[in-house]
């Protein structure tokens, strides 16, 4: 499942890159496959260590101290409600693994498009 989520993640970033750069740029060519990569693979880094971040449970005590917050501006919920809701870490199933090495594996090629480029 993952090894699959990663090829998709990968395979669907670098098509995305070249139909960028055909949609922006109206050419594909060396120095706009490194610009869009750029882009791409940061926003897949991005992603990853949101989801890491998220998972480790950075986000339980900000979403457990609004609960209690709505829970006193007048909502029905009781205090026992509120802290049967399940957290946020909880709720967000999602591996962060897949993400990371497609934007790391991208970031590669986009290094190695700027060796080939300055050479």
């Amino acid at each position: 499942m993952k090894r699959n989520l990663f090829l998709l993640a990968f395979s669907v970033s670098f098509v995305l890159v070249f139909m960028l750069s055909l949609l922006f740029y109206g050419e594909i060519t060396l120095l706009h496959y490194i610009n869009i990569s750029f882009y791409l693979s940061g926003i897949l880094l991005f992603i990853s260590m949101f989801l890491l971040v998220a998972e480790g449970g950075f986000f339980d005590g900000i979403t457990q101290g609004f609960r209690r917050t709505f829970q006193s501006k007048g909502r029905d919920l009781e205090k026992e409600e509120v802290e049967e809701m399940r957290l946020f870490s909880e709720l967000l199933r999602v591996e962060y693994m897949p993400f990371l090495l497609a934007g790391l594996l991208l970031a590669a090629t986009m290094i190695t498009g700027l060796v080939f480029y300055y050479l």
